[in-house]
C-alpha cells in the first residue's frame, strides 16, 4: 500500500502542480500578487522581486503569468529563467518566449525583441516580461533595456532576485525600479494555513498533521516554503511506514535525523527537487 492511500489522499499534497489550482496564495503570497497586479495595470517599468532562496519568486512569477493570460485581452506575458551565463542563451530566450524566430548573433536578437515590443504596443498590446533568477545584467541586455526604457513602448519588465544577489545589480537599474516586493520567510499562521490548504485539496482529511508538528516544521525550516515542503513530505512518508495516524512533532523530528544531513544549522540539507511554492 503507497503511502498516500494510508493517508486517504488523491495524490502529493505536497508537490509541484502545474495548475493554478495547485498554487498556494494565502498571506504574503496574497500581498505579492496584488502588488504585481498594480505594476501591471499601471503600466509601470520594472519590478522587483526580492527575497531568499527557496521563498516561492519562481512559483509566483509561474501563478502571475498564467493568471494574466487567461484574465487579462491584449497582453502578453512572458516569464524567461536568466539562470546562465551566457549572453547569447539570455538573448535567445527572451526571443523565443516572446514567440520570435531568431537565428542571428545576440546584437540582431536584442534589435529584433524590441522591434517586436514597438509593433505590438503600436497595436494596442501589452508585454509583460518577467525575468527568473536574475543574477548579474549583461552589457548587451542593459543596453536594450535602456533603449525600451527610454521609448514609449507599452511594456513591463519584473525581475526575481535572491538576497545575496542583489549586490550584483548596478545601482542604475535599482533606481529604475517603480516598485520592490519582497517575500519575507512564512510566519507560523501562515504556514498552518498553507498545511490546511494542501492536504484538504487532496482530500486529505483535517488535521492530518497536529498543530506541534506544525509548530516544530516551522521552527526547523525557519518559515522557507521549499524547506517546508520538504520535512512535510517526507513526513507523510515515514508516518505511513510506521502506520501513524497524525503526523505530530515527535515524528518530524526523527525524519530530520534520518533522512537528511547536519551541515551545523538547525535546518538539515535536503536533496534537490521542484516543490510547490519553491523558487
Amino acid at each position: 500500500m503507497s503511502y498516500l492511500s494510508h493517508w486517504k489522499l488523491n495524490r502529493s499534497p505536497f508537490s509541484l502542480s502545474g495548475s493554478q489550482r495547485g498554487v498556494f496564495t494565502g498571506g504574503t503570497i496574497e500581498e505579492a500578487i496584488a502588488r504585481l497586479d498594480f505594476l501591471a495595470d499601471q503600466h509601470k517599468k520594472l519590478g522587483i522581486i526580492l527575497g531568499p532562496s527557496g521563498i516561492g519568486k519562481s512559483t509566483l512569477l509561474n501563478y502571475f503569468s498564467a493568471k494574466r493570460n487567461s484574465q487579462v485581452p491584449r497582453e502578453q506575458v512572458v516569464l524567461v529563467d536568466m539562470n546562465c551565463i551566457n549572453e547569447e542563451v539570455i538573448a535567445a530566450r527572451v526571443a523565443a518566449a516572446l514567440g520570435i524566430t531568431h537565428h542571428g548573433n545576440s546584437d540582431t536578437c536584442w534589435s529584433e525583441v524590441q522591434d517586436f515590443l514597438f509593433s505590438r504596443s503600436s497595436i494596442g498590446h501589452r508585454t509583460i516580461l518577467l525575468l527568473d533568477n536574475f543574477v548579474e545584467l549583461h552589457d548587451q541586455f542593459a543596453s536594450a533595456l535602456a533603449k525600451l526604457w527610454c521609448s514609449k513602448a507599452h511594456w513591463s519588465t519584473v525581475v526575481s532576485v535572491d538576497d545575496e544577489a542583489i549586490v550584483n545589480l548596478p545601482r542604475w537599474l535599482i533606481d529604475q525600479c517603480d516598485l520592490k516586493i519582497e517575500l519575507p520567510p512564512w510566519d507560523l499562521g501562515q504556514t498552518a494555513d498553507y498545511f490546511e490548504f494542501a492536504t484538504s485539496r487532496e482530500g486529505g482529511r483535517e488535521e492530518l498533521f497536529d498543530a506541534q508538528s506544525i509548530t516544530r516544521i516551522q521552527e526547523l525550516s525557519d518559515g522557507i516554503p521549499r524547506r517546508i515542503v520538504q520535512i512535510a513530505g517526507l513526513a507523510l512518508v515515514a508516518g505511513a511506514v510506521r502506520k501513524c495516524q497524525r503526523i505530530n512533532a515527535d515524528l518530524v523530528e526523527q525524519v530530520c535525523e534520518e533522512f537528511t544531513v547536519s551541515v551545523g544549522a538547525k535546518f538539515p540539507t535536503f536533496w534537490a527537487e521542484p516543490q510547490l511554492n519553491a523558487g
